[in-house]
């Protein structure tokens, strides 16, 4: 139950669902990986090129990266930029290149960073940091004979979105769909990329950009989809082709270099300030929305952001006006949470702990 409830919560944090984060911090930028048929004492070549590119990529935030001479020159000799690897067993069957099938084993490269981030400043590149701008994702469909509608949240559409997102490093949010989003949004806007009422639903949000998608299932069962991203005032089309994966796949990349490439030219410095504070016995989905609006209600709270989440333990930085004294007296006033004894020091920084009270 504990587990389940962090992993859903790890999806809420980490594709920007609060409504009050508006950049999401991306980790394992420096890592990548691979499945492969077998462990070997030291990865191939091939592995490593592999690798390499996925980080300087997700690192970069373009996809052209690796076309930089300077780029070229480091893949040849990839295993001088790594800095340890390892192996993890997988129950997904992978091809063992004779005809076989075996359990496939997850390779996991990791690149040292700081010879990453000097081998794009020799290709007058940089590295755009971990902290990312949110796309907030509205997905319509039609199947056949079955009615339009929004595409589920638990999607396996959804999934591969997202997978293919975490490859690039680009924090995608995912509507609730629940009656004030439906209330908010019909499928009709959706469908005709009417841009008035998608940005003003997705205020709820408060995404730094929104992708909107409409995908056609045919008799057949394959698939067509066209696309409009829209940021900073900007709006680009996408027109995918292929299977629907290999759709989802260019759809990322579009955006991803569209909504990122620019970071590595101009500076996009998301400095965390404000305190930060720990909440425990945080048990499902409802509690944790209930904190964060619990949080936004506090007078003395400008911004609230999601930095974790650990078991039943969510980690916010926050910042106040007026300090900890009156964040301390509105909790007092109204006390959802109540303050522990433990007041603890993450990264030589105050941590300040408190307790959900359940209803």
């Amino acid at each position: 139950m504990m587990r389940n409830l962090c992993n859903c919560l790890l999806v809420l944090v980490f594709t920007g669902l609060c409504s009050l984060a508006q950049a999401a911090t991306v980790n394992g930028l420096y890592t990548a990986e691979l499945l492969v048929p077998e462990q070997l004492s030291q990865p191939s070549d091939e592995q490593l090129q592999a690798g390499l590119k996925a980080v300087l990529i997700k690192v970069s935030g373009r996809s052209a990266v690796v076309n930089e001479s300077a780029i070229v020159s480091a893949l040849r000799q990839p295993a001088g930029w790594l800095s340890q690897f390892g192996y993890q067993a997988t129950r997904t069957p992978v091809s063992a290149g004779d005809g076989r099938e075996v359990l496939g084993q997850r390779l996991v490269l990791e690149f040292d960073p700081v010879m990453i981030d000097q081998l794009l400043q020799r290709s007058g590149m940089k590295a755009i940091g971990h902290a990312r701008p949110v796309m907030l994702v509205w997905m319509v469909q039609e199947r056949g004979a079955t009615p339009r509608d929004f595409v589920p949240q638990g999607s396996q559409i959804y999934a591969e979105l997202l997978k293919q997102a975490g490859l690039r490093g680009l924090p995608l949010s995912v509507p609730l769909l629940d009656l004030n989003d439906q209330n908010a949004l019909d499928v009709s806007d959706v469908w005709g990329f009417f841009r008035e009422p998608i940005l003003q639903a997705s205020e709820r949000y408060q995404p730094d950009g929104v992708l909107i998608g409409r995908l056609v299932q045919s008799a057949g069962g394959g698939w067509q989809s066209e696309w409009l991203l829209l940021k900073d005032g900007q709006a680009r089309s996408i027109s995918p082709s292929g299977a629907l994966s290999e759709q989802l796949k260019q759809v990322i990349n579009e955006s991803a270099d569209f909504s990122l490439a620019s970071l590595g030219a101009s500076s996009f410095d998301y400095v965390e300030t404000g305190l930060q504070l720990e909440v425990a016995n945080i048990v499902d989905i409802e509690d944790y929305l209930q904190l964060i609006d619990y949080l936004r209600q506090l007078p003395p709270v400008d911004v609230a952001r999601v930095s974790s989440v650990d078991a039943d333990r969510v980690l916010f930085r926050v910042e106040l006006q007026g300090g900890i004294q009156a964040l301390e007296q509105a909790i007092r006033l109204n006390p959802r949470i109540m303050p522990t004894s433990r007041l603890s020091n993450r990264d030589a920084e105050a941590v300040y702990t408190y307790r959900w009270q359940q209803q």
